[in-house]
């Protein structure tokens, strides 16, 4: 707690038990409270001493800022009349969606516009696109030290994102994944007059590329603000760097990428303190091997924590990428470092339903006291629902294709799906003789799973390509991704003239940033019927270009929500048109197991955010169509007892 802004209390009590100060601790671990007269000596409250707490009626507490309304509700709920040395009020009270704060948020939110085109920082045509939602954003994160924008997909993160840092002072770091890099430079470019710097990986810099000495010297001579844009992928290898630039803003674009709790627990000491010696990269040029991933988590980490950052903002559609509140946790240490406990077992108890594990350690996958969690997390988030964000764009429409046995292709009708058949045959008997055997029989009964409906998914792309329209195929792996796009274009070279010279694209894990965007860009402009066809991982998380799509086919879900939300996104987008969403479940395959465990996934979520893109769709997978089935609980507000 000793990077987070605090706000000091003083109070009388007059019960001689704990039972406030208490419930203080558990709703706000890492409290301090002063334990001697002077004011000189402060502790954490579960850290002093009972029988000393215990005697005393004058109190000296020091909180969290983003828990401070928070505490106030606690000592208010008890009828304590407390004193703060705040300055200001303003910063310590929850997001409110009364019409009242919104108008209020969205009147500042305009003045602060305005003022920064009439400083030229920002282009005059922004005032005219700029959303509502937009400006109460630029408005909440001018007050604030850190933010959370959970936006929908599609809702101009990154443009809230450049409004709210440039209508503050200071140099500006952005960290985004590799695939984002891309698109915060052209709209940095398109809605500001400044000039934004691309850190590249090593293995991609050119001879003639701008140098950051160069881009220094530029900014120096114009008098602008630095704008550095850093892939995730190469944060490891950039942390002196932006040290050395001292951003006052730092901004985590899809800051849910970086929601491994394991690893963040990792590289936590016991008192909150992290090390920050295993920041070096591997040998291996694979940038997801494991070592690789924990020097990125520990980078990331580290540039959280530079002193000179005044503003912390994360964007994301997704928190809760697979329902479960465990992904929370390093996104707000992340944001607000220790705020939220230092100890990640204390969060885990709390709202994960922590338990020890079979193996050891803890098993975390549950969910706890969510509408407490979304109470103490409305201090620093701004949530954006789909409802509002796109009520005035061409909704996608999801229909559920349910194949029975009988509209299935069998797994034996190609030559290549013979294997997949014969690996899980055999791989089922190696299961107790393999380590890897039941991994290994997943594997294999995905890619039957896929085979076994590829002819159907074909049949459907070459029907929606006719008329000239654009499909998009998402598709489990890269191998499927290679199949299926080769069979496309066997199957439109035997129709007729007009689909013979329809362009089948492929994006995948093997192909290069650029050709990706190349693609996407081309697909984007495409006036005549074209193809996408990708893996999830490739495109389903900040690429835009794709929402000119009549035709989206999930050939294979994703295992978590979050993942779903986000390749339904890229279709639900400014200029977009209306897209028929098609997802495709093969009866008595693999495809079931995927179904249930993404619909068990969707409660949490619903709970902490208003996804309204989620209504009714877990019924649909199940082959169901009951669209009150399911039902958002949303609680904005903690009431104390």
């Amino acid at each position: 707690m000793n990077d987070q802004p605090t706000l000091e209390y003083e109070f009388r009590t007059f019960q001689s038990d704990l039972e406030i100060m208490n419930q203080v601790e558990a709703l706000i671990p890492g409290c301090m409270v002063y334990v001697n007269s002077f004011n000189t000596r402060k502790v954490r409250l579960k850290n002093a001493n009972p029988a000393y707490l215990g005697e005393r009626d004058e109190w000296s507490v020091k909180a969290p800022l983003h828990a401070a309304w928070l505490f106030e509700s606690v000592l208010r709920s008890s009828g304590v009349n407390f004193y703060c040395r705040a300055t200001t009020t303003s910063i310590t009270t929850p997001w409110s969606n009364k019409p009242e704060a919104r108008d209020k948020l969205k009147s500042e939110g305009a003045e602060l516009l305005h003022s920064a085109i009439q400083d030229r920082r920002i282009k005059g045509h922004v005032a005219d696109i700029a959303t509502p939602y937009q400006l109460m954003g630029t408005a909440w994160a001018n007050t604030r030290p850190y933010v959370m924008n959970v936006w929908a997909c599609g809702s101009g993160k990154t443009l809230g994102a450049i409004m709210s840092a440039l209508c503050r002072d200071g140099d500006v770091v952005v960290v985004c994944p590799a695939k984002a890099r891309h698109v915060w430079w052209s709209q940095v470019q398109e809605y500001s007059n400044v000039m934004p710097f691309r850190v590249k990986p090593q293995a991609e810099v050119r001879k003639k590329d701008q140098t950051f000495e160069d881009y220094e010297h530029m900014c120096r001579e114009k008098g602008q603000r630095k704008f550095v844009i850093v892939g995730a992928e190469s944060i490891a290898d950039n942390v002196d760097l932006i040290r050395q630039i001292g951003p006052s803003i730092l901004i985590f674009d899809e800051i849910h990428t970086h929601g491994n709790s394991k690893r963040w627990r990792a590289v936590h000491n016991v008192d909150g303190t992290v090390r920050f010696e295993k920041r070096k990269t591997s040998a291996s040029n694979n940038p997801n091997s494991q070592v690789n991933r924990h020097a990125r988590a520990v980078a990331v980490m580290e540039v959280s924590r530079i002193k000179s950052v005044r503003l912390r903002m994360g964007l994301t559609a997704t928190p809760l990428d697979d329902g479960r509140p465990r992904r929370l946790w390093s996104q707000l240490d992340l944001l607000a470092p220790g705020g939220f406990s230092h100890s990640y077992s204390n969060f885990a108890h709390r709202y994960c339903a922590a338990r020890p594990g079979t193996y050891g350690g803890l098993d975390d996958a549950g969910a706890s006291h969510i509408e407490e969690l979304k109470a103490r997390c409305s201090f620093l988030v701004h949530e954006v629902p789909y409802s509002e964000s796109h009520s005035s764009l061409p909704s996608t429409r999801v229909q559920v294709d349910y194949l029975t046995n009988t509209e299935l292709n069998r797994a034996d009708r190609f030559s290549d799906d013979q294997t997949f058949t014969q690996a899980v045959r055999q791989m089922n008997k190696e299961v107790s003789n393999r380590p890897d055997g039941r991994e290994r029989v997943v594997e294999a009964r995905l890619a039957e799973a896929c085979s076994r409906k590829r002819r159907y998914v074909i049949e459907e792309a070459v029907e929606g390509l006719k008329g000239g329209g654009k499909v998009v195929i998402f598709t489990a792996r890269r191998r499927e991704t290679v199949l299926w796009a080769n069979q496309l274009r066997q199957q439109l070279s035997k129709g007729d003239e007009a689909q013979k010279d329809v362009p089948v694209w492929m994006a995948h894990g093997g192909v290069s940033e650029t050709e990706r965007d190349e693609m996407v860009d081309s697909f984007r402009n495409s006036d005549t019927a074209c193809c996408l066809v990708a893996t999830g991982q490739s495109v389903g998380t900040g690429v835009d270009g794709m929402q000119t799509a009549n035709l989206a086919i999930f050939a294979m879900l994703p295992w978590k929500p979050g993942d779903f939300l986000q390749w339904k996104g890229r279709f639900d987008r400014l200029g977009g048109s209306p897209t028929l969403l098609k997802v495709v479940v093969a009866q008595g395959t693999y495809d079931e197991r995927v179904v249930q465990i993404l619909v068990d996934k969707f409660g949490p979520i619903e709970t902490f955010l208003k996804a309204d893109e989620l209504n009714g769709l877990g019924d649909k997978l199940m082959g169901m169509e009951d669209e009150d089935a399911l039902v958002s609980s949303i609680i904005s507000k903690l009431e104390v007892a």
